[in-house]
């Protein structure tokens, strides 16, 4: 429920920002950067520091999911009245920040899930269960990018997002996700409070302890984050390329398929993960998640239709599932129980940070400043894909060096 909600929403969002309200490329990305900013910022120094104090995971994620749901209802109201009183900038940014300060609750959430799946696992079942979450998130994205693609343009152009009708849909997600989660899980948080072995416990606290397992933690968030900036940067500028008029033209449906191409991959790729990490050992599946986050940003620039970007842009999802299942079994050997809200905090506030910034810093910059000198759009948008690519590599070879390398 909570990837369909992210599938309905964002996927056309940025569009609607851009296409409707007249924001530039950079004034777009604000969205995902700014979130991310308070995201992580919270995760770190609040709710993180809240989990491990008084390990309610499931309470974090009920109290996120019902501010978010009721938060977007009201984010809508604003958002209309200043669309009618003063004008499309000042309404889009409306979005801007009220969907960022919601992130400072929706946090909650987030570092809510990441504690509880590790508490509710050993390192073995861990694999397997993340490979399910994920290739589950992959069928709610694609089922809420198509309705989204149903819905952009109800009832006229960007309908979806002046009638208010994806703002109440995602918040209804919101709160039945919230209900479902409190019911299903809730009476049983105390219980596993109570049942955690004490001898794995003191076993990982000192390997953290160590000085390695420390350095191997820190080396790796910085690793993630670089090749992070490297994706993220054009995963959301995409749609703007795409929707070009050469070389691809795609309509509001062929964005739909070549989004939902990459969450069809994300499904098979994650159901698949944890055994490809078994198989060849979970830092080499990450280092081949790096290496298609390095080679897909520059088949992109030789896409000339839909088709083309549709195969492409699986590699991407299969890059990402990798990244997102290889990568929290990675971090969750590394981080002790008693200290799982505080580092998940570090952990998702790298990820989401690299997201949030990467378009806002790199991608978006780098498409505007182009266009504005008197390239063409597509050139404008090819350089960043290329640039992309680079920082993608240098991620990568920080983590073949000081991760990878290594031995535990």
């Amino acid at each position: 429920m909570a990837m369909a909600r992210r599938g309905l929403f964002y996927t056309f969002l940025a569009l609607y920002l851009r296409t409707r309200l007249g924001l530039s490329v950079t004034e777009t990305t604000l969205l995902a950067s700014l979130s991310m900013i308070v995201n992580s910022a919270s995760q770190t120094f609040v709710w993180g520091k809240i989990s491990d104090k008084y390990q309610a995971r499931t309470s974090l994620i009920v109290a996120g999911e019902t501010i978010a749901a009721f938060g977007y209802v009201l984010v809508y109201l604003l958002h209309v009245y200043l669309l009618n009183t003063s004008g499309s900038v000042t309404a889009a940014y409306s979005i801007i920040f009220g969907l960022s300060l919601l992130e400072f609750f929706w946090s909650m959430s987030n570092l809510g899930w990441s504690a509880l799946i590790s508490d509710l696992t050993t390192s073995k079942e861990r694999g397997k269960l993340m490979s399910v979450v994920s290739s589950v998130g992959g069928v709610g994205r694609i089922l809420g990018i198509s309705v989204s693609a149903v819905m952009y343009d109800w009832g006229g152009e960007a309908g979806g997002f002046t009638s208010g009708l994806l703002f109440f849909f995602a918040s209804g997600i919101m709160l039945a996700s919230a209900i479902l989660i409190w019911f299903s899980t809730h009476t049983s948080e105390e219980t596993r409070k109570d049942k955690r072995p004490a001898e794995p416990v003191r076993k990982q606290k000192a390997l953290l302890a160590n000085g390695y397992s420390s350095k191997a933690f820190h080396w790796f968030l910085i690793s993630i984050f670089v090749v992070g900036l490297g994706v993220f940067s054009i995963l959301q500028i995409l749609v703007f390329y795409v929707e070009l008029d050469s070389p691809i033209g795609a309509t509001s449906f062929d964005i739909s398929l070549i989004r939902n191409s990459a969450s069809l991959a994300t499904i098979v790729a994650s159901l698949l993960a944890g055994l490809i990490a078994d198989k060849i050992g979970r830092k080499n599946a990450l280092g081949l998640s790096f290496a298609l986050a390095i080679v897909t940003p520059i088949l992109y620039t030789f896409a000339q239709n839909v088709t083309d970007m549709i195969i492409i842009n699986s590699l991407s999802g299969i890059s990402r599932a990798l990244m997102t299942v290889v990568g929290y079994l990675v971090v969750s050997d590394l981080i002790p129980p008693e200290r799982r809200g505080r580092l998940f905090g570090q952990y998702n506030a790298v990820t989401y940070m690299s997201f949030g910034l990467a378009g806002t810093f790199l991608g978006g910059p780098i498409a505007d400043y182009l266009i504005g000198t008197g390239s063409t759009q597509p050139a404008a948008y090819i350089a960043a894909f290329q640039v992309a690519s680079a920082v993608s590599l240098i991620g990568a070879i920080i983590y073949a060096v000081k991760v990878k390398s290594k031995r535990n």
